[in-house]
């Protein structure tokens, strides 16, 4: 058996009766590996234990800390007394077991919560930063409440910006908040607590960057709270309002959603290289007969341009026949990139009020080392490049403020001697 130590900032977990326990860290700061040591010891104790392990998607779980306390278990050489079931591990002696839940499934859908686990003693959130909303971590949290079970809830993660709801939530400034002390431990280690398990040359490296880059060493080696988000893909939009009396190119942009990702509707007024978007629907549990009767409320006539996600066609179908004037976009080749693209020529205004759309704008972030957007933040993001995209037939998709398109079908302007105060372009991606 190989010989284990746990980090000395770990020592609340054995000692403390708090109730939540929020492990933060940087790079190499040992916090998953703790973490997953601290469950094997109290799966092999003589104490009942129920552990569950919860991450946001159920295709992540396995790739998570449950690896490593598989690792741990063989590394121990406690193999002979476990037996792992699915996604249980067991111990054959004392029935105290490991589980796995995941929030939601491949397909997208929301899993049960909490549903079938009961007498759950310890909860540990994986990389909780996945999670995207306060209200998903209440949901959560409160599914695994069990009369008269002492119970523990870790919550592990990677600091991000501090716009993460985690941060709004838990933190003032990038510290603790102290109105949470009273039943809250918070635990932030880094490469220096985990030194002595490292290689050498690796922490000379991480040393180097201090000098190299500052901002990478804070946030991914250390750690720390960012203030913004590393890879912002929008970070040049303002906040203000169309002139009332202007004259603009209008359309409006639909993404579906309903159980997990909100319907997100936007309405997109263009006058020259200014681009004025207004956030109007952003809700979940929407089906397609109640978009049509917020599009009613919202006073978007059926003459008016809908774009919305081609990769819904039966939707689509069943708000045009509701009597809405609504298209599928056209989605070309990278049609992602392309669409980012395009956006990014405009100089963008956000509607001071559009809350969602000023959140996604400071979190929608490129990949680490790629040209491909993370898959979050981006409903809103997404009906913006359905909004300027261009139809199949040649049509240009924003309308005059007098619901008119300024195009003819092939393209062309319908009247290339009238001055529009601007030099209208076709646009593609």
């Amino acid at each position: 058996m190989q010989e284990f130590r746990f980090l000395p900032k770990y020592g609340p977990l054995f000692h403390s009766d708090k109730t939540y326990f929020l492990i933060s860290g940087g790079r190499a700061s040992g916090k998953s590996t703790n973490a997953a040591a601290y469950f094997i010891t109290l799966l092999m104790g003589d104490t009942f234990f129920r552990g569950v392990i919860a991450r946001y998607t159920q295709k992540s779980i396995k790739s998570s800390i449950y690896r490593d306390i598989l690792d741990l278990i063989q590394d121990w050489g406690l193999t002979n007394f476990i037996k792992i079931d699915g996604d249980e591990i067991i111990n054959k002696i004392n029935g105290n077991m490991i589980l796995t839940h995941a929030m939601k499934l491949q397909d997208g859908t929301q899993t049960a919560k909490g549903k079938g686990l009961a007498k759950v003693t310890h909860l540990l959130i994986d990389e909780a930063m996945e999670l995207n909303s306060e209200e998903e971590f209440i949901k959560l949290n409160d599914s695994f409440r069990t009369k008269g079970v002492d119970r523990k809830v870790l919550i592990l993660f990677n600091p991000g910006t501090k716009r993460h709801w985690i941060h709004k939530r838990f933190y003032i400034d990038g510290k603790p908040n102290p109105k949470w002390l009273v039943d809250h431990e918070f635990i932030h280690t880094t490469y220096h607590d985990n030194e002595h398990n490292l290689d050498p040359k690796k922490v000379q490296e991480w040393e180097r960057m201090k000098d190299l880059d500052i901002e990478y060493y804070n946030h991914h080696i250390l750690g720390l709270w960012q203030s913004g988000v590393l890879g912002r893909i929008f970070n040049t939009w303002n906040v203000g309002e169309p002139d009332p009396a202007g004259e603009y190119d209008v359309t409006y942009a639909l993404d579906f959603g309903f159980a997990n990702d909100p319907a997100a509707l936007v309405e997109l007024k263009r006058h020259n290289n200014k681009l004025y978007i207004k956030e109007l629907i952003y809700e979940t549990g929407l089906t397609n007969e109640d978009l049509a009767d917020r599009m009613k409320h919202l006073g978007i006539k059926k003459t008016d341009t809908i774009i919305a996600d081609s990769a819904e066609p039966k939707s689509i179908e069943s708000i045009k026949r509701l009597g809405f004037n609504i298209k599928p976009a056209y989605k070309g080749p990278d049609s992602i990139q392309a669409g980012i693209n395009t956006i990014k020529q405009y100089e963008v205004y956000m509607h001071p009020e559009s809350s969602n759309l000023h959140q996604e704008c400071d979190l929608y972030s490129w990949k680490e080392g790629t040209d491909k957007p993370i898959d979050q933040h981006n409903h809103l993001m997404d009906a913006i490049r359905y909004g300027l995209s261009k139809g199949k037939g040649g049509n240009y998709v924003f309308k005059s403020n007098k619901g008119k398109s300024i195009f003819d079908s092939d393209g062309d302007l319908k009247d290339p001697t009238k001055d529009y105060g601007y030099t209208p372009r076709r646009r593609m991606y």
